[in-house]
């Protein structure tokens, strides 16, 4: 869904709400639609700040037994974006070294639209478990015994010989 910055002349204090279902996205496997939630609110001069939530279910797969499992995600998102000639003016006061307060980082309002599917996208990204494990264990071992050798690994050798 994208939020068309037109949409904010007519709406009541300059805020519009959402709430819509996505059904895919790209690089992360869904499960169950992805539910966002949130406020949209434009200060009237180029600036718009927008938060919400979402909900889904992912598909991921276990570092240990390589199974595909199921992981619930929900989350917060923010963001604040600038229309085009606001933007502009930002990334020229930008310094080439400085230091960027959290409050001070914004993204382009591109052809008047703000892509709020991209934005959480970016956000259920950050928040992939990193190292997703069967819960309680595993129920298949066989790739979890086939490298559990305590000697060297084999594919190591070579960097061993080098050391000697």
């Amino acid at each position: 869904m994208k939020l068309k910055i037109k949409d904010f002349s007519s709406a009541l204090n300059n805020t519009i709400g959402f709430d819509f279902y996505v059904d895919t996205i790209d690089d992360v496997v869904l499960k169950d639609k992805l539910h966002i939630v949130g406020t949209a609110i434009s200060d009237g001069s180029g600036k718009v700040e927008v938060s919400g939530k979402y909900s889904t279910k992912i598909e991921v797969q276990c570092v240990r037994c390589l199974k595909n499992i199921e992981e619930d995600l929900a989350g917060e998102f923010t963001g604040t974006f600038l229309d085009e000639s606001a933007y502009r003016q930002y990334m020229r006061n930008l310094k080439v070294e400085c230091e960027i307060d959290s409050n001070e980082i914004y993204d382009e309002i591109i052809d008047g639209e703000i892509d709020l599917v991209n934005l959480v996208r970016e956000y259920i990204i950050l928040d992939l478990p990193p190292y997703p494990q069967c819960d309680p264990e595993c129920e298949d071992d066989s790739e979890i015994e086939k490298y559990s050798n305590h000697g060297i690994d084999s594919r190591w050798q070579q960097l061993l010989q080098i050391k000697n």
